[in-house]
């Protein structure tokens, strides 16, 4: 599994239940557990690889919590998002390129929302705009990889052949030897 390093913030109960009797909703327990351990943070770099033609893979950068810094809150991210996301959903972190995870509130099912949809085709529902990527949040952290340990098995079975510098090159560096 990913190493996730938590919050700096500690993570409190009663803002994150203020903010469920709010929306009038309930998270999923797996997910009030990551809360309660990480509240939010930051995981170590990481791809999620996805069986699609236009979104091969992605890598979270972020999660958000509670009462944390506005740009990594879960409150201010769903603010700044509940008009753009299909209805349902909730941020909950972020990818690389300005993408967003949401977890629907319904069903549990994890997916990723593309912002340029939006920007490409004012009339696509905002439904197309999702792409489901795991059927509930444990399943999502488990298909997050370390990106380094995932790479380097992928280059297991390779051997350097060959292997050119040029000549000019290769004497800048041995007089920079000394």
């Amino acid at each position: 599994m990913i190493e996730i390093k938590p919050s700096n913030v500690k993570f409190n109960k009663k803002e994150f239940n203020d903010f469920q009797k709010e929306l009038g909703i309930s998270f999923p327990n797996e997910y009030i557990k990551f809360l309660e351990k990480n509240n939010g943070g930051t995981p170590e770099l990481n791809i999620v690889e996805l069986q699609n033609e236009e979104i091969k893979s992605f890598s979270v950068t972020d999660f958000f919590g509670v009462n944390n810094v506005k740009i990594y809150d879960l409150k201010s991210q769903y603010e700044t998002y509940k008009e753009r996301i299909p209805s349902g959903n909730i941020p909950i972190c972020r990818v690389d390129g300005g993408n967003i995870i949401c977890l629907n509130i319904d069903n549990g099912v994890i997916s990723l929302w593309d912002h340029d949809t939006e920007l490409i085709n004012e009339e696509v529902s905002s439904t197309n705009s999702l792409l489901k990527v795991a059927r509930n949040f444990e399943e999502f952290l488990s298909i997050m990889k370390p990106l380094y340990r995932h790479h380097k098995d992928d280059l297991d079975d390779y051997k350097v052949e060959d292997l050119w510098i040029d000549p000019d090159f290769l004497k800048k560096l041995e007089n920079n030897k000394d």
